[in-house]
């Protein structure tokens, strides 16, 4: 099995513009290997959306492309007044803007996702049910598109695991993004009682295809240091849950070889306003300093390379997994 780290966008530069090709050179000679971005962030025209895919198709990187069903990069303002209906045209038109992309490549298409933004917290089951057997419908519509997931988000309809596991059962092959991060400070605990760990392992993990790894606590989404003592108890139930989903998805594998499991490590940078003043909603770190105080590479290079380590830990117990590799 081979693990594929992408970095966000966040925080990184010239990805609308500038020589696309010398950073995701760049980018590969750090050791990532592709990046997660939305159609905005890389470029504001379908021919600048193809350069940059380009790009990174010239430097071997994959990509994956985040869609949204409203609030576009998540910028409000949020519409409780938009229906299901408008929330799944929206996605619709977002979808077949990537598969046009993805269909444009020449050779084989770089992009290997699309991660969902999907729906409203505000919205009933039955509301739900309708967005989502209809996005899988367009999905299995659009064949030239790639995989498509639904990220477990904050202020989106799979904002907490119990709504999750609930629909789950109503639209089995629905699948997921998991970010863990958004979860824990939701529901303000690592969710680690024995009910909750039946739920996420039999119900959750083996819906899930992409990883979002970013580390969070109870009362914060993101930690400046991963190995900073304060937070080792929260970042070993991130970790935890991770080699939870790689054991379902080697489970779930035709070839365990061959599989490739992905995951995009993602920080935010500092949150300023239009005339540069902090605005405050960055998380802060242990010494009650904005995350992005300490340099954002420097939390991102922590995060991918614990991530890797512990991926290649993981991969090597062979013993406890009992599968073959």
């Amino acid at each position: 099995m081979r693990l594929l780290q992408l970095r966000s966008a966040w925080g990184l530069a010239n990805l609308r513009a500038g020589d696309r090709c010398r950073t995701m050179a760049a980018l590969r000679t750090s050791g990532w290997h592709g990046v997660e971005a939305s159609l905005d962030d890389i470029g504001g025209t379908y021919e600048e959306r193809r350069e940059c895919l380009a790009a990174a198709q010239s430097e071997g990187m994959s990509f994956i492309l985040s869609a949204y069903s409203s609030w576009t990069n998540y910028e409000g303002p949020f519409d409780a007044a938009r229906t299901v209906a408008s929330h799944g045209d929206a996605l619709l038109a977002q979808l077949r803007q990537i598969a046009e992309l993805s269909s444009s490549t020449q050779g084989s298409s770089p992009l290997i996702r699309v991660n969902a933004h999907s729906g409203s917290d505000a919205w009933s089951e039955s509301e739900a049910l309708e967005y989502f057997e209809r996005a899988v419908a367009d999905v299995r519509a659009l064949d030239v598109l790639p995989a498509v997931s639904h990220e477990t988000h904050r202020g989106r309809y799979l904002c907490c695991p119990f709504a999750t596991a609930r629909l789950l059962a109503k639209v089995p092959s629905l699948r997921l993004t998991s970010d863990f991060s958004h979860w824990v400070v939701k529901c303000e605990r690592l969710l680690d009682s024995a009910e909750e760990h039946r739920l996420l392992t039999s119900t959750i993990a083996p819906a899930v295809d992409h990883v979002h790894a970013r580390i969070g606590t109870a009362q914060s989404p993101q930690v400046a240091d991963v190995e900073h003592a304060a937070v080792a108890q929260a970042a070993e139930r991130f970790y935890e849950w991770w080699e939870i989903v790689w054991d379902a998805r080697e489970r779930s594998s035709i070839s365990a070889r061959d599989t490739r499991l992905s995951a995009t490590v993602e920080y935010g940078p500092l949150e300023l306003s239009t005339g540069g003043e902090y605005r405050g909603y960055t998380p802060v770190d242990m010494r009650l300093e904005p995350v992005a105080g300490v340099a954002l590479e420097t939390t991102l290079e922590r995060a991918r390379t614990r991530l890797a380590e512990r991926f290649e830990r993981w991969h090597a117990d062979v013993g406890r997994r009992g599968i073959v590799v």
